[in-house]
């Protein structure tokens, strides 16, 4: 992970999560993090057996609230990254107990600071970006399915009805290496930034979250994405984070969910 934030002019995220287990499991797996103070916002979607998933997760969301006030762009950076790879021990460790069972967990994180930003991830929960009327795809599903199209085998038509389109090739745990994927960009002012678990982009194509996200208020925006997950099929939990980036105050921001 070589990109790394710079401290410039002061803008601020203001979040909105939801989650919801979805109308075929018993168990949400799903869990986010929003912490408007550090800009730390990220959404993990468990994998394993009945429990394991969820243990992983949130062991992952667990770590994040451990990471304290940054004293730059790079101290929060390296700070992620320790607490993420703390998380990916406590899950192998846990797996170890559970009879070696598999246990880990997605992650799609947006860190902010100044007025730059970097996206992580591992697996295929997405970021999305919002800006001037145009929705964008920033992160790069870590899947089979994906690969696939890479390489040309598949297109991405064909990817979306692939069998083993819902298998991964990272995450954080499940025996497999941590290497997570990493982009960063300038903020700017109303710039929306979406992160979600796959629950939602397995039913909704990315013209209507566009749609969705020319709402204006956050709450009403998440909300109406997993409603229509679910009014989709809902097949899977859905986890939604909406974060508007503004220099406005919070009680202002408040005004605007």
């Amino acid at each position: 992970m070589t990109a790394r934030l710079k401290a410039q002019d002061n803008l601020h995220g203001f979040a909105v999560g939801l989650t919801d287990v979805g109308r075929m499991r018993q168990e949400n797996q799903d869990t986010f993090f929003i912490d408007e103070d550090l800009g730390v916002y990220a959404v993990m979607d468990g994998a394993g057996g009945m429990n394991d998933g969820a243990r992983a997760s949130g062991l992952v969301r667990e770590a994040l609230t451990g990471i304290s006030n940054p004293s730059s762009a790079e101290d929060l950076f390296d700070q992620f990254e320790s607490h993420v790879i703390r998380a990916k021990d406590q899950i192998e460790r846990a797996a170890e107990h559970a009879n070696g069972a598999g246990m880990g967990t997605t992650i799609a994180a947006l860190l902010t600071y100044g007025s730059h930003f970097v996206c992580l991830w591992a697996g295929d929960s997405r970021v999305y970006r919002f800006r001037n009327g145009r929705l964008e795809q920033l992160t790069t599903d870590h899947t089979e399915a994906q690969d696939l199209v890479d390489k040309r085998v598949l297109t991405p038509e064909e990817a979306k009805r692939y069998p083993r389109r819902h298998v991964i090739t990272r995450a954080i745990g499940s025996g497999l290496d941590l290497e997570l994927d990493a982009v960063s960009g300038n903020l700017r002012s109303s710039d929306r930034f979406m992160l979600c678990s796959d629950g939602l982009t397995g039913h909704l194509d990315d013209a209507v979250i566009e749609t969705f996200l020319m709402d204006s208020a956050a709450k009403a925006t998440a909300k109406g994405l997993i409603d229509g997950a679910l009014e989709s099929g809902g097949s899977d939990n859905v986890t939604v984070v909406i974060v508007d980036i503004d220099q406005s105050s919070s009680s202002q921001a408040e005004d605007r969910k």
